[in-house]
């Protein structure tokens, strides 16, 4: 398993070029289709899906951990920030950029 840094920094590679973000569906193929966040036709993720693939197949409580995180972060649940009106792949970016740092700084200490 991945720790939580290494998941964030997962994260933020597949949303390190334009077009692998989505809302509301985990995730979605080339056409835009919702698909399985574990297919292999999996192209762009929404915050939960992202976290997830990054995580790894076999770790499936990481959602569950990084929830009650980001929650905090942001002021409300993942999914619900993800999916707000006006939400962009920049914001979810920078938001995970944040949390990597969180957990870099409690490497630190």
């Amino acid at each position: 398993m991945f720790t939580e840094l290494e998941i964030v920094e997962r994260c933020l590679l597949m949303f390190s070029k334009p077009g692998r973000w989505t809302q509301k569906t985990c995730a979605r193929d080339r056409q835009g289709k919702p698909v399985p966040v574990f297919s292999q036709e999996a192209r762009s993720f929404d915050l939960e899906g992202v976290i997830r693939r990054a995580a790894g197949i076999e770790d499936r409580g990481a959602y569950a951990r990084f929830a009650p995180l980001i929650k905090t972060q942001v002021g409300k649940y993942p999914f619900d920030w993800n999916d707000q009106a006006g939400r962009t792949q920049k914001d979810v970016t920078r938001m995970l950029e944040d949390l990597a740092d969180e957990f870099r700084f409690k490497e630190v200490a």
